[in-house]
């Protein structure tokens, strides 16, 4: 006779985030893993400290990560060689300069509508930004009910953080250490003038 059939045994916190964190290609924030997996913040604390030595660099071709404020799963740089002829495909296309701007003007400025990014840089940006929400690195965060017709109000994403290594905007270095009073004080005449012509349509290339 078959005996009564045993329950599996409960998980273990660390493996309960690490089901969660394999999950998901974004960083997770601490309230959301502990919402996912009804742990304790201590608990949480613990178990994510128990798998960062799990996946530390030194030991593991995957590491945790605490980017963009919250925690992911990645592959350790140090593998990325090995993982770049695995997958056999192009590196993404590199940003143009245009791009660059656009996501200084978020980043600095923002959130910021479309007309406010095209004021600022004095060309018409909306093929740039659409490239840039279409890569994940521009999302709309609200809209600016005090212009005509509310647009949307741009900002930096939590994908373009992790990509630069960092967990917030404030890590980046303040703006008047890139940029003379001068010239921040043009950026932001531009950006008050919302009355100004705005340039023709079409713009530049993305």
């Amino acid at each position: 006779m078959r005996g009564p059939e045993r329950e599996p045994p409960a998980p273990r916190p660390a493996h309960l985030l690490e089901a969660v964190l394999l999950v998901s290609a974004r960083p997770i924030s601490l309230s959301d893993l502990r919402s996912a997996t009804g742990l304790s913040e201590q608990e949480t604390e613990a178990a994510l400290a128990s798998l960062a030595e799990r996946y530390a660099p030194e030991t593991s071709g995957i590491v945790l990560r605490n980017v963009a404020g919250g925690y992911v799963l990645s592959t350790n740089p140090v593998c990325s060689a090995a993982v770049e002829r695995f997958r056999e495909e192009a590196r993404p296309t590199p940003l143009s300069g245009a791009a660059h701007e656009v996501l200084a003007c978020a980043l600095y400025l923002g959130p910021l509508t479309r007309g406010a990014v095209t004021r600022v840089r004095g060309v018409n940006s909306d093929a740039v930004i659409r490239n840039l929400i279409e890569r994940g690195l521009l999302i709309e965060v609200g809209a600016d009910h005090d212009a005509p017709g509310s647009p949307a109000l741009l900002g930096v994403t939590d994908e373009f953080l992790a990509a630069a290594g960092a967990s917030s905007p404030e890590d980046f270095p303040p703006v008047d250490s890139l940029v003379t009073p001068e010239e921040l004080s043009r950026v932001r005449e531009r950006l008050a003038s919302s009355s100004a012509t705005p340039p023709e349509a079409g713009g530049e290339a993305p």
